[in-house]
């Protein structure tokens, strides 16, 4: 598993999986970022290794500067942010 979103105020539902396509594409990402930020969707290990090799840190800056996940103002501190969030990540 690379990522899942899960509402959490919804009973009995599972969890939508998201795959190595969708997170190639840079508007789910977006999404993803999106929730994420309110906590209900994860990035496991996996995803963050597919999305850094994918779109590199500075692609996934420019995707959460619209995102607004990560309150970080240059590249720099936004790559320790999401080095920070890798370690903290659930294993896949």
């Amino acid at each position: 598993m690379l990522a899942f979103y899960l509402y959490p105020f919804e009973p009995n539902q599972k969890a939508r999986e998201y795959t190595e396509e969708d997170l190639k594409d840079p508007k789910i990402v977006e999404e993803l970022f999106d929730y994420c930020q309110i906590n209900e969707a994860y990035i496991t290990k996996d995803g963050w290794e597919l999305l850094t090799r994918y779109h590199g840190y500075e692609q996934l800056y420019e995707i959460d500067k619209r995102s607004g996940w990560f309150d970080e103002d240059t590249i720099e501190a936004f790559k320790k942010a999401v080095q920070q969030e890798i370690e903290d990540s659930i294993d896949s």
